[in-house]
């Protein structure tokens, strides 16, 4: 059964990171199976308890990242490819918070650049 997004915010505040409610179609983060419900725990080894932290990391990422996730009471490690983008990670937060897959800049995965 599938969290609400309160819910998956709530555990993800728990356990430091950020909540997935989805990815942009077609993007590395869905390529690489990140999912609704996941919850991002790092970027490179640096904690994303924040959309700063998640920034801060994504902007020292050149070409691939190493995410680390939560999934239903199990931690992974993702290598996401990067591809070369015309937008900056805060215009593709933009994006999310425009289709609902981010509300308001509190939820959602930014890893779609």
């Amino acid at each position: 059964m599938l969290m609400s997004p309160s819910q998956l915010a709530r555990l993800a505040t728990a356990l430091g990171g950020l909540p997935i409610l989805g990815c942009l179609a077609g993007s590395p983060a869905e390529g690489a199976g990140i999912q609704y419900g996941d919850i991002l725990l790092a970027v490179n080894g640096i904690p994303t308890g924040s959309w700063d932290d998640f920034l801060r990391a994504r902007s020292c990422s050149e070409g691939q990242l190493r995410a680390r996730v939560f999934r239903q009471g199990t931690e992974f490690d993702v290598s996401i490819a990067l591809r070369a983008s015309t937008k900056s990670p805060l215009e593709i937060l933009g994006e999310l918070q425009s289709r609902g897959i981010m509300p308001g800049g509190a939820g959602g995965g930014p890893l779609d650049s």
